[in-house]
């Protein structure tokens, strides 16, 4: 399967969307019994989505490499793996499945790691979305280079929301890099106040829940019911 270009993809448009495939959480359970990643990536598509995130992780997010593989081969923008990516190997499987790119997390890796890990998915041509939750990692992301810089406000420790995180710490990212919201977007106000602060908005939990993303995903984006 071809790799789509990852960053270029999220600077189409004053506010691009990733989407995400979840089947579920651990801080919500199961948010959607009737699961078919493919089918949810093709609707996200078709509703405009620039990059398609895909949870395989089996034991907390109820996902598997088999949804990426069925996503990465059912739509034509970037997929991103997004999992708890701590060794090359899951990188490589990323990679065979069918993933444009890899999200890394820096609260779960040591500095070294996360340059080496970075490297080793730009050798094989893949995005890297990072993950930050507070100014130190934001500052050792710059440090090291990252190009899409994840601002994720959900507390790892308690689930709970940190809603003025990204107005906190978007600022301190050049505009010339990627800034991209994770976590807590649920209206069209939401999207509003991201606006001018990021470029892209990652969105799982709340598509999930709705019965016609078709539907949700025109209320996020325009305010029309």
């Amino acid at each position: 399967m071809p790799l789509h270009p990852f960053a270029e993809s999220l600077k189409k448009s004053s506010l691009t969307v990733i989407a995400e495939c979840k089947k579920g959480s651990p801080s919500a359970g199961i948010l959607r019994p009737n699961y078919s990643a493919a089918a949810i990536a093709k609707e996200y598509e078709r509703c405009g989505a620039s990059a398609i995130s895909v949870l395989t992780d089996k034991n907390y997010f109820y996902g598997s490499l088999d949804d990426l593989y069925e996503v990465s081969r059912s739509v034509s923008i970037p997929v991103i793996r997004k999992d708890f990516i701590i060794h090359e190997s899951q990188i490589q499987e990323a990679y065979a499945y069918g993933a444009s790119a890899i999200l890394l997390i820096i609260r779960i890796l040591e500095k070294s790691r996360l340059r080496e890990l970075f490297l080793y998915a730009k050798t094989l041509g893949l995005g890297v979305l990072v993950e930050t939750h507070n100014e130190r990692e934001v500052d050792l992301a710059l440090e090291l280079g990252m190009d899409v810089i994840g601002i994720n406000t959900r507390d790892l420790d308690t689930f709970a929301i940190h809603p003025d995180l990204v107005k906190e710490l978007a600022p301190k990212i050049p505009k010339n890099l990627i800034r991209v919201a994770e976590s807590g977007i649920h209206s069209h106000k939401d999207m509003l106040d991201y606006q001018n602060i990021v470029d892209s908005v990652l969105i799982g939990t709340y598509f999930m829940k709705e019965e016609d993303i078709t539907v949700a995903y025109r209320k996020l984006t325009t305010g029309i019911y």
